[in-house]
């Protein structure tokens, strides 16, 4: 029997608490562990976007060549600190074959199935939980600051995403204006999403997820991983050794983010997964007021109205975990902000957490062959909230030996080994 079986899931970021929720609901004894509290890694620090319309990879030759250019360029979304190169390279030579056409297309196949069961994965798990009134459903803004930019995008981006089924508009000047007019005149136009939702708070909803997982008499270990192995006794549980003590379970779920990698390779195991970091800044804008998330895609940031203020988050800077801050992301996000708004805001906080990234923009979803005790939910990039609801689905299908509800072949982490 499957129920009542003993399950690990370490890391509680959104994927590991919404997985942890799923698995808890089909009746398996849940242990949720994390070094941090709950949902204060990467899902603590994002743009709060439940990005519905993120159906095209990352990797793709059109970004390939851009690359250069914009590693060079110091007010470029995309930055690299250079000690972390060498740890780049499995990732750059597995980023050039996902662009090949073929693969390009079946990763584009891939995101849209998952994008397609996101909606009702997460209605399910906001009315389980009552996170539902941390949600807002007003759409979404993407602006462009040059008529070439919106044009090429209509031609490209924006007119594959129509092709994939996205419902979205395209605004004038104007439209803009009546939607937020307390945004400066930076803008010729740009997209609407009207179907996209956002959380007024990405740690007030992870808090959310938790105290249901809790009040569920769901476990908590606040403790860090050191080592993942078979047990001894030599039947199918899985030790699980952390600072403190060594538990013993049936199955293990690794949702750890970043840090999921490194407990992979003492089992043989190597996954090309990278430290793409992000940055937000918490603002206060006065008397402008935004009633959705609104990006300047030229700058690749976005600027979501929260609980705390209004949050500026964005870039992909590829650096290690403890490395300094960039002043010149942080510099650089200030400045959007004050163009997109019209003045200089007090910066009432900020932030830098790592985002883990595979090279062909797909999370690693599916259980190991060589050790079947453990299933693997990482790799999420920028849409870790996103996807969070329908991969824990997925994973408790896996879990539970049932037919997936969408074909789960391209997440699989052998495409890696």
């Amino acid at each position: 029997m499957t129920e009542n079986k003993k399950i690990a899931v370490v890391g509680a970021g959104v994927v590991g608490l919404a997985t942890a929720i799923q698995l808890q609901q089909s009746g398996c004894q849940v242990t949720l562990i994390d070094q941090n509290e709950p949902g204060m890694g990467a899902s603590f620090g994002n743009a709060g976007l439940f990005a519905d319309y993120a159906r095209l990879p990352f990797a793709r030759f059109a970004t390939l060549f851009k690359l250069p250019g914009m590693l060079m360029d110091k007010e470029s979304p995309v930055s690299l600190q250079g000690r972390y190169l060498p740890r780049l390279m499995p990732y750059g030579i597995g980023f050039i074959k996902a662009c090949l056409e073929q693969n390009y297309q079946a990763g584009c196949t891939a995101l849209r199935q998952l994008q397609l069961h996101t909606r009702d994965s997460d209605d399910r798990l906001f009315q389980l939980t009552g996170a539902g009134k941390l949600v807002k459903s007003e759409g979404c803004l993407g602006l462009f600051a040059s008529q070439t930019g919106f044009d090429n995008a209509k031609q490209d981006d924006l007119h594959k995403r129509q092709q994939q089924g996205v419902n979205l508009q395209y605004l004038t000047a104007d439209e803009v204006r009546e939607l937020e007019p307390d945004l400066a005149d930076f803008y010729v136009g740009g997209v609407y999403y009207p179907d996209t939702r956002f959380t007024l708070s990405p740690a007030q909803l992870c808090r959310c997820y938790f105290d249901y997982f809790i009040g569920q008499g769901g476990t908590f270990r606040q403790d860090k991983v050191l080592n993942l192995k078979p047990a001894a006794s030599g039947n199918d549980d899985i030790q699980v050794q952390m600072s403190s003590q060594t538990d013993t379970f049936n199955q293990v779920i690794l949702t750890a983010g970043v840090a999921s990698a490194d407990l992979l390779k003492p089992l043989g195991i190597s996954i090309p997964l990278v430290s793409e970091r992000g940055y937000h800044l918490t603002l206060d804008t006065q008397d402008k007021q935004l009633t959705r998330p609104v990006g300047w895609l030229d700058k690749a940031v976005f600027l979501t109205p929260m609980s705390e203020g209004v949050r500026i988050a964005g870039t992909a800077e590829f650096a290690y975990e403890d490395a300094p801050v960039s002043s010149d992301c942080t510099d650089n996000m200030l400045a959007h902000a004050s163009h997109m708004l019209g003045f200089k805001p007090e910066v009432k906080s900020d932030w830098v957490g790592c985002r883990p990234s595979t090279p062909d923009s797909l999370p690693v979803i599916g259980r190991l062959q060589k050790h079947p005790q453990i299933t693997l939910a990482f790799g999420h990039s920028h849409l870790g909230l996103t996807l969070a609801a329908i991969t824990a689905q997925l994973v408790d299908e896996l879990v539970h030996h049932k037919t997936p509800s969408l074909p789960v072949a391209p997440f699989a982490p052998e495409r890696f080994l």
